[in-house]
């Protein structure tokens, strides 16, 4: 193995093992958030028995196999979603690195991923998208819009690339995304009467398209869509649903933005093709 192969694996490694600390940290956002607490504040501490967790405790991944998922002082049980979330955020990370390389594309990539674990998570157990996530989320994304590669989804359509291409891309995006799921929401209001969803999905789709602009937005949509119509469609022939039952979309829309993330480019490119080809 060459010096420059070793030094990619041990960045690869690092930011692994990185990830799996941030997800740590995740897991007291997916917790604290959604009860309005401090992710600061007080520190972590058994939600059982309340005992301060001691630092060898609280290692990702680790300690939950050596403490056999039991706390080590009441020895009640711990959730073994704690190590999967630290697992989930370190493999999105690595696979980050993996798939783009080290370069721009995987370092603007980590905030997004970060917060779409903790979407996705918040929206499940509580149907809750929080703002302390969304909003920075999106500014996050319009910020580092120049250099963002992600943006560079299907060129051409704002331009070859390029600083001010990235940044049309991200603040068309943002505003695509806020703006088509306010539009379905105020149709939904007018022939339900009732909100088809809340403002955290807005939010959430104005993140998503500040980081991955006009045709991450419309790819993230098209595949939530589809996993949304196939897991609630049972649901609806059988009766059990009605059509004006909520349903946590966020927990569709973070695994099908984290696909676009990764992959939407190529979708984008073979839909393109059918369509020069029909």
């Amino acid at each position: 193995m060459s010096a420059a192969e070793l030094l990619r694996l041990e960045m690869l490694v690092a930011l692994g093992v990185v990830g799996a600390v941030v997800g740590s940290f995740l897991n007291v956002c997916i917790y604290r958030l959604p009860i309005g607490k401090s992710v600061v504040t007080p520190p972590s501490a058994c939600p059982r028995c309340g005992q301060r967790l001691k630092p060898w405790h609280n290692v990702p991944i680790v300690s939950w196999i050596l403490l056999r998922g039991r706390c080590a002082c009441c020895h009640e049980p711990i959730s073994v979603r704690y190590p999967l979330v630290e697992a989930l955020n370190a493999g999105l990370w690595l696979g980050a690195g993996l798939h783009f390389g080290l370069d721009a594309r995987t370092f603007v990539l980590l905030p997004l991923l970060s917060a779409l674990v903790v979407l996705f998570f918040t929206d499940y157990d509580h149907q809750l998208l929080p703002d302390k996530v969304t909003l920075p989320s999106a500014a996050i994304g319009l910020a580092v819009a120049a250099w963002n590669p992600l943006l560079d989804l299907a060129p051409g359509f704002l331009g070859q690339g390029g600083v001010l291409s990235r940044l049309a891309s991200s603040a068309a995006g943002a505003a695509l995304g806020y703006g088509l799921f306010f539009t379905l929401a105020m149709v939904w209001q007018v022939l339900f009467a009732r909100d088809a969803m809340g403002g955290g999905d807005l939010k959430m789709m104005l993140a998503v398209g500040a980081f991955l602009g006009l045709g991450g937005v419309l790819v993230t949509i098209f595949l939530a869509s589809i996993v949304g119509t196939l897991l609630s469609l049972p649901y609806l022939l059988s009766g059990r649903w009605g059509m004006t039952r909520q349903l946590p979309f966020g927990c569709f829309l973070a695994p099908a933005a984290a696909i676009t993330a990764f992959w939407g480019n190529q979708l984008i490119s073979w839909y393109v093709g059918l369509l020069m080809l029909a």
